[in-house]
């Protein structure tokens, strides 16, 4: 039998490099979206986030989603909602 212990910290080279999204120059405008992913507090944490978006950078009312399970994935149709969208705010951890 192989283990195979695996750091956590981000030590080990990473398999694939990912680009990240350009941020936008202004959220004036922008449709929010708000991912509870379904942790303690996360409701409360990306509402309020959005929120301030909307009042104080001018971005529309934060539109959002939550799935009632922290360790399973979105489904694909909510996802699908939120493609065209400017940005997302997505769960926090505990």
């Amino acid at each position: 039998m192989v283990v195979r212990i695996v750091d956590p910290s981000g030590s080990e080279p990473p398999t694939e490099r990912l680009a990240t999204a350009s941020r936008p120059a202004s959220l004036v405008g922008a449709r929010i979206a708000v991912l509870n992913n379904g942790k303690p507090n996360a409701e409360h944490v990306v509402t309020v986030l959005g929120r301030h978006l909307a009042e104080r950078l001018g971005a529309q009312e934060p539109v959002g989603a939550e799935k009632p399970n922290s360790s399973r994935p979105f489904e694909a149709d909510v996802l699908d909602r939120f493609r065209n969208f400017d940005a997302a705010i997505v769960g926090v951890g505990d």
